[in-house]
């Protein structure tokens, strides 16, 4: 896991999905932490459920980024905050 104050070129998204299926995608800064956009991603996420309650909604906050010659993913679950981490 990348320390937050490291140095490193990231690049951080927002990533909305319909049943499982990414349908839009945001950037949004890399400064700080992920746990920051917590609160706006819950409340968006609240709001898109109140629009579609039939659809099963859920957000993911996503950065990436290279170290040596490997690409890193973090994927950070909204509502469990739960990280999933990869190195490819």
């Amino acid at each position: 896991m990348i320390p937050e104050n490291m140095t490193v070129k990231k690049t951080r998204y927002v990533s909305f999905k319909l049943n499982g299926e990414e349908m839009y995608v945001e950037d949004i800064t890399p400064a700080g932490s992920m746990k920051e956009h917590l609160k706006a991603c819950r409340e968006r996420l609240k709001v898109i459920r109140k629009a579609m309650p039939n659809a099963s909604w859920s957000i993911t906050i996503e950065q990436q980024w290279k170290e040596r010659d490997n690409s890193h993913f973090q994927i950070m679950d909204v509502e469990t905050e739960e990280i999933q981490e990869q190195v490819l």
